[in-house]
């Protein structure tokens, strides 16, 4: 009787959790200027400690689909505000999103191996370092109406980010599979053709949707709900058959956007739906991090963020010039990209949820730089954007 009481707590506690968070992130924005998720990743951490019921299996799957649908609409989003026309217009945007994310890449995992790390948990780290929080970057854009090229720039390269990211950690796993097996048939398929089929479920989606909004003629409000319902299927489909449902939502975006079908300002984040689903999401990433048991380990975390962002910025601050922009804003870009955790975390576990032997260990070894982040990320990307003189509240000044 004591367990299901506690059972029922648990799932009594949460809402409450988030209706906190809600209040929180009002509170930080409206009164201390804070972003919003900043204290939803608060509320989390503090939910998480208080709620110590852990979830029953089905209610876990439940909240892992929800927390992926939310970051798949995120990632929509995204990927309706990724240009191909500019990237192929100016190709250093793309070099630089390449180079910056190898650069990252090799400079965090040779921060992780000089603390310590096992050389395949320092490459699973900085895999996943490599990824810029979609989540994050597009909340606080639309939170306070950003528009300009550090806004622009900072969007294309965390979307090529993301995308290197996933490359990076398929191919991690397709190794290790290719150690622990031994099948090379099996290896290729956690790697290259899982992209391929994420990709195309993406593409199977989004060649029909915009010809059929167009046919029916739909208001902004039904052209909402058909891309909620289509990146939901997406969720849904991609997670049954085990392939990413965060590239499936990123391509079905970009092909919305180029087949000129796009979102009005009313549609930013999905209404409530979307305030709803960030909310629920940065709490539940939160909720599943943990602090570093040590003081050495909470150094590592502090060194590992601090090298991520300065590869960003050392990156995007070197190819400014040639990329068409100044040093300044090339600099501020690179700040821009320097909240982490959501798509690292949902990414990890899906990796375990396809049996990942690695991913237990990494997710121990990335969570104090997860939480680290999570609070200092969207600042620092509030703080370029209004440097930068893009923010509305900026042009309010």
């Amino acid at each position: 009787m004591e367990f299901e009481a506690g059972r029922i707590l648990a799932l009594a506690g949460w809402p409450a959790v988030l209706l906190a968070a809600w209040l929180a992130g009002e509170i930080a924005h409206r009164g201390l200027g804070v972003p919003r998720v900043c204290a939803y990743s608060l509320a989390g951490i503090v939910g998480s400690a208080l709620i110590t019921v852990q979830p029953a299996p089905q209610t876990a799957t439940a909240l892992l689909f929800l927390a992926n649908f939310a970051l798949a609409l995120v990632l929509f989003e995204l990927g309706h505000r990724i240009s191909p026309r500019w990237l192929v217009t100016n190709p250093w945007i793309l070099i630089t999103g390449i180079v910056e994310s190898l650069f990252t890449f090799v400079l965090v995992r040779w921060i992780a191996l000089a603390f310590g790390q096992p050389d395949d948990i320092a490459m699973v780290i900085a895999a996943l370092s490599v990824a810029t929080s979609p989540a994050a970057l597009v909340r606080v854009t639309n939170d306070l109406r950003c528009s300009g090229q550090v806004t622009e720039r900072a969007l294309h390269l965390c979307a090529i980010n993301c995308l290197l990211s996933v490359l990076l950690m398929k191919g991690g796993i397709g190794y290790w599979q290719l150690i622990e097996s031994g099948s090379l048939g099996s290896a290729l398929w956690n790697s290259g053709a899982t992209l391929a089929v994420s990709v195309g479920c993406g593409i199977l989606a989004g060649v029909p949707l915009p010809w059929l909004l167009r046919r029916l003629r739909v208001d902004e409000r039904g052209a909402t709900t058909a891309f909620a319902l289509a990146v939901m299927l997406l969720t849904l489909l991609t997670q049954g058959i085990n392939v990413s449902p965060l590239l499936a939502a990123l391509t079905l975006g970009v092909l919305t956007r180029r087949k000129r079908l796009l979102l009005a300002a009313a549609q930013r984040n999905f209404g409530v739906l979307g305030d709803l689903l960030t909310v629920f999401l940065f709490v539940f990433v939160a909720g599943i991090a943990v602090w570093p048991d040590s003081a050495i380990g909470l150094a590592c975390a502090v060194l590992l963020s601090v090298g991520r962002i300065a590869a960003k910025m050392t990156a995007t601050t070197a190819l400014a010039r040639v990329a068409g922009t100044s040093l300044r804003k090339g600099a501020l870009t690179g700040l821009a990209l320097a909240p982490l955790s959501t798509f690292a975390l949902l990414l990890l576990e899906y990796s375990r949820g396809a049996g990942f032997g690695l991913a237990d260990g990494s997710l121990s070894a990335i969570a104090g730089m997860v939480i680290i982040m999570e609070f200092i990320g969207p600042v620092f990307t509030q703080w370029a954007l209004m440097l930068a003189g893009e923010t509305q509240r900026a042009e309010e000044r």
